[in-house]
């Protein structure tokens, strides 16, 4: 099947998004396709979409590369076997190359990424990118948390009221807050959440809530939510102050944040990227897992600098 591959134009998202809807069986890539083709990551770093198409100007399939990230590559199920999959992942290792990067990883680009890796079902995809020279280089899990009749939330005014009492404000983030809240998280934990925290507060209706320590009116503590892969109810990132944990508070912005995807009638919570998980369960009650599997693959001795 002849076919060309070209930089994704703008103008072409509704075709794309049709596309990733009958490719991507494991995510929910179409839902979110206008951020994902063509959203930064973090610290600014561009995405670069390109497509193969048909003689006849049909789309056969879509690729993201992004400073070292391989973002998202889908090929309509009709178009597979033909090497358009082999012709788009060539290119953007060419395009992550020519951008600096001398290794490219599968998914995990912080601040805007589809899935922190590629889900374990899709053994296919992955056994398809090994024999192409990935190799594994990690695993991410993500946790579900069900939303409707979930009796943890039910906690979440107690947890509030004790708040109050050991002299903390909890509130939800403003727009106005960005700059500060960026500032901290970077200092606090790092630039890739910061980006992801910021999208969440300044996009409305605001995807943030913070604590704050009354006696010095200092941050303390923050949680979010849709900040990457807006709409679709996944939670993160969060962290609070050292010195301030014990006190409930990551705990009572955990709830507060399930409560306002609950609120958009979503069903479910997913939490990437999880560390403690004793602590999910124990605040919002864990229903069930995902795990992804993270490749990459070194570019550096295979190419040089024309």
């Amino acid at each position: 099947m002849p076919f060309e591959v070209a930089p994704l134009d703008p103008e072409d998202l509704d075709e794309a998004r049709e596309l990733l809807a009958e490719s991507c069986e494991f995510d929910q890539a179409a839902e979110v396709a206008e951020e994902k083709l063509f959203g930064a990551g973090t610290g600014g770093a561009v995405a670069m979409p390109i497509a193969a198409r048909a003689p006849d100007g049909s789309l056969l399939g879509v690729a993201v590369a992004s400073d070292s990230w391989l973002r998202l590559i889908a090929v309509s199920p009709t178009a597979r076997g033909e090497g358009i999959g082999s012709e788009l992942l060539a290119t953007a290792e060419d395009l992550c190359w020519s951008v600096g990067a001398d290794e490219i990883r599968t998914l995990d680009q912080p601040g805007n990424y589809l899935a922190p890796g590629i889900d374990v079902r899709n053994q296919h995809t992955i056994n398809w990118l090994l024999e192409r020279g990935f190799e594994h280089a990690g695993e991410n899990v993500s946790l579900l948390i069900d939303l409707r009749d979930n009796p943890h939330l039910a906690r979440l005014p107690e947890l509030e009221d004790g708040l109050t009492d050991a002299g903390y404000l909890v509130r939800p983030a403003v727009a106005t807050d960005a700059p500060a809240l960026q500032s901290w998280i970077t200092e606090m934990f790092s630039a890739g959440w910061a980006a992801e925290a910021e999208r969440a507060a300044v996009a409305p209706p605001g995807g943030v809530h913070i604590a704050i320590d009354e006696d010095d009116g200092a941050l303390v503590g923050f949680a979010a939510h849709d900040g990457n892969n807006r709409g679709l109810g996944w939670f993160g990132p969060a962290g609070t102050d050292p010195e301030h944990r014990g006190h409930g508070i990551g705990a009572t912005l955990l709830l507060r944040c399930l409560r306002d995807i609950r609120n958009t009638g979503l069903d479910r919570c997913l939490i990437s990227w999880v560390g403690p998980r004793e602590f999910y369960d124990r605040a919002a009650g864990v229903t069930g897992e995902r795990r992804y599997a993270v490749l990459r693959k070194y570019l550096a001795s295979e190419r040089t600098i024309v």
